[in-house]
């Protein structure tokens, strides 16, 4: 299984675990962090779910993250780990390859270290391979007019505190779509990927279930 991969991982990096339950096995890396991996959920054997202490504003939010409200419920036995407390924001990755397993171990490294935390994205899906190309299928254009390229966007940050707030008080406290107040995640309208920002009127917030139906790669 995946999961077994992962906590094989990162018990390799980090020592032995701090905490094993039926639920989770944890990790205290450091006094104000803690690493936790789910192992009642998924039920599937491809991808595991990875608990993080959200980061301090301003620094990245991995793009495979569902960032959770602070005033929101989350797994309860996350909440004995340091930095994962009741009453504190959190990240649940999801994660599906051993690349983003690699990206994942680089992350908690610099989080620990008190580094810039690095970005990383979701691993692409395996596409077909294109129909080679031959002089005979070019088309001879004229590229004098060609746009210049587009700047690149900026990696996707922490949701600032009072920008979270503003959106916990104008949602009520509950999912847009079901009216769920359990499991609360902020969503990206516009995705980050897509040029979304972390302005107020580009976050809603939706439970978890709401949150990966809408359009989670999984």
């Amino acid at each position: 299984m995946f999961k077994e991969q992962v906590i094989d991982r990162i018990t390799k990096e980090f020592g032995r675990p701090s905490r094993e339950t039926v639920k989770v096995t944890a990790w205290d890396v450091g006094s104000s962090l803690a690493v936790v991996v789910q192992i009642d959920q998924p039920n599937k054997d491809d991808y595991a779910y990875v608990w993080l202490p959200y980061p301090p504003d301003s620094e990245t939010v991995p793009e495979i993250a569902l960032e959770y409200a602070a005033e929101s419920g989350r797994h309860s036995n996350t909440y004995p780990s340091p930095g994962l407390e009741r009453g504190k924001a959190a990240l649940k990755l999801i994660i599906t390859s051993t690349e983003e397993l690699d990206d994942l171990i680089a992350y908690i490294n610099a989080f620990k270290s008190f580094l810039p935390l690095p970005d990383f994205k979701a691993s692409p899906r395996q596409e077909s391979q294109p129909e080679p190309v031959t002089e005979e299928s070019l088309i001879r254009v004229d590229t004098s007019s060609m746009p210049n390229p587009k700047p690149i966007k900026p990696r996707r940050e922490a949701i600032p505190r009072p920008v979270q707030r503003e959106v916990w008080q104008r949602d009520g406290g509950k999912c847009v779509e079901c009216s769920s107040n359990v499991k609360l995640c902020f969503d990206h309208i516009v995705p980050f990927s897509k040029g979304g920002s972390n302005s107020v009127r580009n976050l809603q917030l939706l439970c978890e279930r709401c949150n990966l139906s809408k359009g989670n790669r999984i």
